[in-house]
C-alpha cells in the first residue's frame, strides 16, 4: 500500500505542492515545489486577489494536479489560507480551483492557527509554550501544552504586510505589534519556548547558523536564547544581512530584515525563554490530524530513524533486544529516554553496513546533518558518541561538546561500548542475546552466559568487556547465567 500523500497549500505569498512518502508519523518529502504568486500583495489596497496572481496560481495548480495524477497519489488535501479568506473575490477563486479538478478547503484563522500548532506538537512531543506561524498574509499564535492546542489568534502581520508597517520606523512597528497583541488580549508566552514556523523565519535560522558556523545543517530544531534572538533581530532589522548565504533564496534574503523586525518585536512583547525554529507547521499538521490515534502517539524520532535504518536492512527487533540486553548495567548519568536509546541503537547497526574507511565520518554526518524529527541537538550529539563507541572509538569532536554536557557524552560513550559488546558477542542473534546478560554487581561487570552462549566468549569479547568495565570503574568477569 502506497504511503504517498500530497498537500497543496495556497498561501498569501506562495502556492506550494508537497508530496510525502515514508513512515506516516515522520513523513519524508519526495517533492516540494512552489510558485511565488503573491496572491495577497494587493489586499491592503484593493481587498482583492490580483488577476495576474490568480492566473499564475491556477497555472501552477494545473501542473500540480497533473503531477499528483502521474505519481498515483490518491490522498490529497488542498487548503487555502489568509489571502483567499480575506479577499472579496476569494470565493470566485475557489470555484476556479475546483475546475482544475481539486477540492480546496478554506481554513478559518482559528483552523489555520491550530493546524500549524498541531504540526509543531507533532514535531516536538511534549512542547510547552507558543507556536507562531508567519505566512504571507497573517501571523498565527497558539498556546500549546500537554500535547494540546489551546487558545489561538490570527493577526494581520504576514510577511507581505511587514514592509509597509515598518515605514514609520521599527520602534513604531514594535508598538503596533504590542497594540495588536493587547487588543487580542494575548498575554501568553512569558518564560516559555516560542516555536516559530514559516519560510521567512527558517531563512533567518539558516542565516544565524551560517553566521555562527554551526556544525548543524538543518534549521529544524535550531534554537536561540531570547537574548541572542533579540540581538540578531536588532542587527538584521537595522543593518540588513551582512554575509552571503547561498542556501537562502534571493526573495527570502531580501526579506530577512522584515522577518527579523517582526521576530524582534514579538520576543520583546512575549518575553519567551528561547526561540525554537520548526520546519513542521500547517502542512505537517494536516497530515498528523489525518492519522489514526495510535499512529499519532508514536514518537517521531524512532519512526524517522527506523525508516532510515530499514534501508540498511536493520532489524528493529535487534535494536530493541540490545536496548533490553544492556538494561541498567550502564548508569544513566543524564536524562535519557528509551526512544533515544532505540534510535542510537538503530543508527549504530546501520553504520555497520557502511565501508569502514568512511564509517565514522558518515555517522557524524547522520547525527548532525540529517533531519531527525524529535531529536534535538543534545540527542544528536549523544547518538553520535554512541555510534563512535559502537565502532570501538572514543574520538569526539569539539562540535559534539557544544551541544551536550560531559555527563551526557560520558553516558553515550559507555552505552556505545556496551552496544558493541552485545552486538559482536552474538553477531546480532536474538536467541544469543536472550541467553546471555550484562550484569553489574558489587564492583564487577559480569558477562553471564549459558551452555549455548559460552562458546561465543572469545578473546575479542573479553577485551570488549574489559574495556567497558574499565570505563565504568569496575572489574570484568565472566559468570554463569542464572536460570530464568
Amino acid at each position: 500500500m502506497s504511503e504517498k500523500r500530497a498537500i497543496i497549500d495556497i498561501g498569501s505569498n506562495t502556492v506550494r505542492l508537497v508530496i510525502y512518502n515514508g513512515p506516516p508519523r515522520a513523513p519524508v518529502i519526495l517533492l516540494n515545489e512552489k510558485v511565488t504568486a503573491r496572491l495577497g500583495r494587493e489586499l491592503a489596497e484593493t481587498g482583492r486577489l490580483p488577476d495576474k496572481a490568480m492566473q499564475l496560481a491556477l497555472d501552477a495548480l494545473r501542473r500540480y494536479a497533473t503531477l499528483i495524477d502521474l505519481a498515483a497519489v490518491t490522498d490529497v488535501q488542498t487548503v487555502a489560507t489568509a489571502a483567499v479568506r480575506d479577499a472579496a473575490n476569494g470565493a470566485e477563486f475557489l470555484r476556479e480551483i475546483e475546475k482544475v479538478g481539486l477540492k480546496p478547503r478554506l481554513l478559518s484563522g482559528e483552523e489555520e492557527a491550530r493546524t500549524s500548532a498541531t504540526g509543531v506538537l507533532a514535531a516536538f512531543p511534549g512542547a510547552e509554550g507558543i507556536a507562531g506561524d508567519l505566512g504571507g498574509g497573517s501571523l498565527e499564535l497558539t498556546r500549546i501544552g500537554n500535547d494540546q492546542c489551546h487558545e489561538g489568534i490570527s493577526l494581520p502581520l504576514g510577511s507581505l504586510r511587514i514592509a509597509e508597517l515598518r515605514e514609520k520606523g521599527d520602534q513604531a512597528f514594535a508598538e503596533t505589534v504590542r497594540a495588536m497583541l493587547k487588543q487580542a488580549d494575548w498575554t501568553h508566552g512569558r518564560g516559555s519556548n516560542f516555536y516559530i514556523v514559516g519560510g521567512s523565519w527558517r531563512a533567518l535560522a539558516i542565516y544565524a547558523m551560517t553566521q555562527k558556523s554551526s556544525p548543524l545543517d538543518d534549521p529544524h530544531d535550531f534554537e536561540l536564547s531570547a537574548r541572542d534572538a533579540a540581538k540578531l533581530c536588532t542587527t538584521l532589522a537595522s543593518d540588513g544581512p551582512t554575509i552571503e548565504v547561498p542556501r537562502i533564496s534571493s526573495n527570502r534574503y531580501a526579506s530577512l530584515s522584515d522577518a527579523a523586525a517582526l521576530l524582534g518585536a514579538l520576543v520583546a512583547a512575549l518575553k519567551p525563554k528561547r526561540v525554537v525554529f520548526s520546519s513542521w507547521g500547517l502542512r505537517e499538521g494536516l497530515l498528523h490530524l489525518s492519522l489514526p490515534e495510535a499512529e499519532r502517539e508514536r514518537h517521531p524520532m524512532t519512526a524517522s530513524v527506523g525508516a532510515f535504518a530499514k534501508r540498511y536492512d536493520v532489524n528493529p527487533q535487534l535494536a530493541e533486544k540490545l536496548v533490553e540486553w544492556i538494561g541498567d548495567a550502564i548508569p544513566e548519568t543524564a536524562a535519557v529516554t528509551r526512544e533515544l536509546k532505540l534510535a542510537a541503537a538503530m543508527l549504530s547497526l546501520a553504520s555497520m553496513r557502511i565501508e569502514p574507511n568512511v564509517r565514522a565520518r558518515e555517522a557524524l554526518d547522520w547525527a548532525l546533518g540529517k533531519r531527525w524529527i524529535g531529536m534535538d541537538a543534545r540527542s544528536r550529539a549523544m547518538a553520535a558518541v554512541v555510534m563512535f563507541g559502537n565502532m570501538g572509538s572514543s574520538d569526539m569532536t569539539q562540535d559534539l561538546r557544544e551541544f551536550a554536557s560531559p555527563d551526557d557524552l560520558e553516558w553515550a560513550g559507555r552505552w556505545g561500548l556496551a552496544l558493541r559488546l552485545g552486538r559482536k558477542l552474538t553477531n546480532g542473534s536474538l536467541i544469543a542475546l536472550e541467553q546471555s546478560a550484562l550484569v553489574r554487581t558489587d564492583g564487577y561487570l559480569g558477562l553471564a552466559l549459558d551452555d549455548l552462549t559460552e562458546p561465543l566468549c572469545n578473546a575479542s569479547a573479553l577485551k570488549n568487556l574489559a574495556r567497558l568495565a574499565d570505563r565504568l570503574g569496575l572489574e570484568p568477569r565472566q559468570e554463569r547465567l542464572a536460570p530464568a
